[in-house]
């Protein structure tokens, strides 16, 4: 019972110090997403160089996108008519930080980790596209320059507003929680400075071990902040720390496989050796800095309007994951019939990117607010998409859907699905 008393604790403390600044850049980033028009500014990125990587990445680090949000993204940015190099710079800055992670990262660990995080994102970017550009000739423009994201429709703070709880919060909520989780339970379980006392940690076989923990793990840029802040409240070196925070959303299983099958092996690799030796060098020279781990400890205690505002925001920060988390709960119990609704009228389509359940879940909700569509079942380990018509089908729709969820999709061909399609050759069934 103590333990379970101190563990919900420090999952409080915890978001009293993550959630004011979390959802400032949650703010910011839906600001950015009304008022800054991607597509125009992706056209830029066409010829392949220096120059198209830099403004990649420029574009890339403040665009708060894990690393399940932003293969799709990239892959529509090469569609869009960006070089190979500039999709490259996009998808190897733009994991790492974002302007949510960027104001959790201050917050939690201090402005020279948060400074350093972004510097570090910059570089890797520029340097795997540009390194792509040099290597891979023939890669610019790979279609007619087309349109990015679909016109929203309602009021400047409806938009923001959807954006920012609709999409963003509802894409992170459960990784937020796990990271917020596994913060408390280190905080609970290991003395503060405790890691400090194994001298292995403080040099590079500490940065190799967190490079180990974050390649194959899944985290967000946001999820990761708190993470790191527990392990250095604990003891652990705050240049080992950046590295878990770099390797940990830039770099997982699901997307560096789609990755390699999108882009090619030469995209891959660069996307994977430059962020491992760019995150290991930024931790290196943040190491030698010698920031006290004391001015890191993120259990700050508020006094005031502040401290009011703090706890208000963490409550809405819970309040806001139990939301999700039931909304989510309830529509798994909704469509555990989908798949008895499933008969030979149904179409299979193919999508691609998807690399985790939120892509599931992004793909599913697009198809299923379409006129005609009866029910749909997306698969994330088949990548497919099985649609039941109904009346107003049109499989055009369909397609056009998919692309601007950032899933680009195509239909099944004869014989590569179970059941049956339309072969009378007179309409798009």
């Amino acid at each position: 019972m103590q333990f379970l008393k101190e563990f919900i604790q420090a999952m409080w403390d915890t978001g009293i110090a993550l959630a004011p600044s979390l959802f400032l850049g949650l703010l910011i980033a839906g600001v950015l997403h009304v008022f800054v028009k991607r597509d125009r500014i992706f056209r830029h990125m066409g010829k392949p160089g220096l120059h198209s990587s830099v403004k990649a990445s420029l574009i890339g680090v403040p665009l708060p996108l894990c690393s399940c949000g932003v293969l799709p993204a990239a892959l529509a940015l090469r569609k869009d008519g960006a070089s190979k190099g500039a999709a490259v710079s996009f998808l190897a800055s733009t994991p790492q930080t974002g302007v949510d992670s960027i104001a959790a990262t201050w917050a939690l660990l201090g402005w020279p980790v948060a400074l350093a995080k972004v510097i570090a994102a910059f570089i890797a970017g520029v340097v795997s596209g540009t390194v792509v550009d040099v290597l891979d000739k023939g890669n610019g423009h790979s279609s007619a320059p087309g349109s990015f994201s679909s016109i929203e429709k309602g009021s400047i703070p409806g938009k923001i507003w959807r954006y920012v709880f609709g999409t963003l919060f509802r894409d992170i909520y459960l990784w937020l929680f796990i990271g917020v989780a596994i913060s408390a339970l280190v905080t609970v379980f290991i003395e503060p400075g405790k890691l400090a006392e194994y001298p292995v940690l403080a040099g590079p076989l500490g940065m190799l071990a967190a490079l180990a923990i974050g390649i194959p793990l899944y985290v967000c840029s946001v999820s990761s902040v708190p993470i790191a802040a527990a392990l250095v409240y604990a003891g652990f070196p705050v240049g080992s720390a950046l590295v878990f925070l770099m390797a940990g959303p830039a770099t997982n299983a699901a997307t560096m496989g789609a990755v390699r099958k999108s882009l090619g092996k030469l995209s891959f690799w660069s996307y994977i050796l430059t962020v491992i030796g760019v995150s290991l060098l930024a931790g290196l020279l943040l190491n030698g800095l010698d920031i006290p781990a004391g001015s890191l400890l993120h259990h700050h205690e508020g006094s005031g309007i502040l401290g009011l505002l703090s706890i208000i925001a963490a409550g809405l920060f819970f309040l806001g994951i139990a939301y999700y988390a039931v909304r989510e709960i309830l529509q798994r119990f909704r469509s555990t019939g989908t798949a008895d609704l499933v008969s030979t009228d149904s179409i299979t389509y193919s999508v691609s990117a998807m690399t985790c359940p939120n892509c599931v879940r992004t793909v599913t909700e697009s198809l299923r607010k379409l006129s005609g569509v009866r029910t749909v079942a997306v698969s994330l380990a088949d990548g497919t998409a099985v649609v039941v018509p109904g009346s107003d089908y049109s499989s055009e729709r369909i397609l056009e859907a998919l692309a601007e969820a950032g899933h680009p999709g195509e239909l099944r061909k004869e014989g590569e699905r179970s059941g049956t399609r339309c072969s009378c050759g007179s309409c798009d069934r």
